[in-house]
């Protein structure tokens, strides 16, 4: 038990030095790095090659994740320099004055879509300063974008996470037998997703005359996932569910009218009109929506994730931007000096990330995590679904993908699931599911977001409003997973 829990204390670490302490991920991620280190050296008899390799595996994965936000912060600087964002204000005021529709719009829908056709962070590193632009808070526009980005992470960009995630338990499952399964469990969470994010963004009074619309966005939602997990394939279920609810909101605004309290009216600081066209202002976007799912299907995997799958997401990013700047009348010295202060900003969010990985591969190559994992599902018995999603979580905000989880863990469930006699589809999905939640606390997401959104140091805050949404979906996915397994979907698959 005692190891147990020395291999829990680099979490423990990282959770007290933000939560308790506030201290700055940049003060705490290189502590823990170096007592990590120790404690996989000395107590879980890690080598000396071992540790240097976690070391340059944790830097190298650092540079490549800090790449994309330098992107993304380089198109955010740009769009602010210029009137582009302020346009787009104009625009998204246009469609809906309510705020909280906008960030659903925003967070949700278009954070959906982006993880269908990227991944690797690129929902919050878009969406979130593009809340931001439109004048939302820091925290705010964070902590929607990380709540949003949980339900889409299960299959990531093109499906990779489901598809390369069952890789390892192929001979229990198909991949669309595991898309489905998972499917099933996330639309629950698709269809509460509108109203978590405005009762922990705007709170109870958020839900003044607008439930018709959040039970309109979250079923169709739901529905969508469905349908596209259960009858069309994993590569596109991410991507179409959020196009369609996009496409699906503005008929819905169209048609219906809904009374905003004026507490939650977005009112433009100015009344001036921007002369700046529309196509213009939204240029770096639109090329972004175009080039994103172009190249994401024209290469394969392997040529994609050759030097990382964040840096081919940052190179389209910055391309973009470069593009999008041209467009805009930027002058090409003007935008390297755009970029030239992302850097600046990235900096510490680097120390940071490459601490946090170095954690991460030490953990995982000495088998802190196997240990901690191992532990809770000796003790789970009947309640071993319930265990599995909470371990897919685990999984992710310790080493940053769900898709790592799935690889490490999901021979693991199967194998557990043939020794209590339960489905392993259906417990395959939990793990898959609760992976996606993970996702939403995990520490370098929170960095990274952070980040995008200039309020690194603020980490321990942005997990305080972000962790009882994740609770609330932990509780309801574990719930659920154990109603699939022994009751609704016992012989699904058989």
């Amino acid at each position: 038990m005692f190891n147990v829990l020395l291999a829990a204390s680099p979490v423990l670490v990282i959770l007290i030095g933000m939560l308790i302490f506030k201290k700055s991920a940049m003060k705490i991620a290189p502590i823990t790095m170096v007592y990590t280190i120790l404690l996989g050296m000395f107590v879980f008899n890690g080598t000396s090659n071992e540790m240097i390799n976690s070391f340059k595996t944790g830097i190298l994965d650092g540079v490549r994740i800090v790449w994309l936000i330098f992107a993304a912060f380089s198109m955010l600087i740009m769009m602010q320099k210029t009137s582009a964002m302020n346009k787009i204000k104009e625009i998204i005021a246009d469609i809906t004055n309510d705020k909280r529709i906008q960030v659903i719009l925003i967070a949700v829908m278009f954070g959906i879509f982006l993880e269908g056709v990227a991944g690797a962070g690129t929902p919050a590193a878009i969406a979130a300063p593009f809340l931001v632009g439109l004048g939302f808070s820091p925290i705010t526009a964070a902590a929607a974008a990380l709540i949003s980005n949980n339900v889409p992470v299960s299959w990531g960009g093109a499906g990779v996470t489901t598809i390369m995630g069952v890789s390892p338990v192929s001979d229990y499952m198909s991949v669309i037998e595991a898309s489905s399964m998972t499917g099933r469990i996330h639309m629950i969470g698709a269809f509460i997703l509108p109203f978590l994010i405005i009762l922990v963004i705007f709170g109870k009074k958020g839900f003044k005359g607008l439930i018709p619309f959040l039970t309109f966005s979250g079923g169709f939602m739901a529905i969508s996932l469905f349908i596209f997990s259960n009858f069309i394939g994993a590569e596109i279920t991410s991507m179409c569910t959020g196009l369609l609810s996009i496409v699906a909101t503005l008929l819905f605004l169209k048609f219906f009218n809904i009374n905003t309290p004026e507490m939650f009216i977005y009112k433009p600081k100015s009344d001036d009109k921007i002369s700046l066209s529309t196509w213009k202002a939204f240029s770096p976007y639109l090329i972004l929506i175009i080039l994103l799912p172009v190249v994401r299907y024209s290469f394969s995997l392997s040529i994609l994730a050759k030097y990382g799958y964040t840096v081919w997401v940052g190179i389209v990013i910055l391309i973009s931007a470069f593009i999008g700047s041209l467009i805009l009348d930027v002058k090409i010295n003007d935008f390297f000096i755009y970029s030239k202060t992302a850097f600046k900003k990235v900096i510490p969010a680097l120390i940071a990330m490459c601490g946090l990985l170095v954690v991460s591969d030490v953990m995982v190559k000495t088998k802190m995590m196997s240990l901690l994992a191992s532990t809770l599902s000796d003790a789970a018995g009947s309640l071993y679904p319930v265990v599995a999603v909470s371990i897919g979580s685990l999984g992710s905000f310790i080493t940053g993908t769900n898709l790592g989880s799935n690889i490490m863990f999901g021979p693991m469930h199967v194998e557990a699931a043939k020794s209590l006699a339960l489905n392993p589809i259906t417990i395959f999905a939990g793990q898959n599911a609760g992976g996606a939640l993970g996702n939403m606390i995990c520490p370098n997401n929170i960095v990274a977001v952070a980040t995008t959104v200039g309020i690194l140091g603020k980490e321990g805050i942005l997990i305080r409003k972000v962790l009882p949404a994740f609770l609330i979906l932990l509780i309801l996915y574990g719930f659920t997973t154990l109603i699939y397994t022994h009751i609704l979907f016992a012989n699904f698959g058989f």
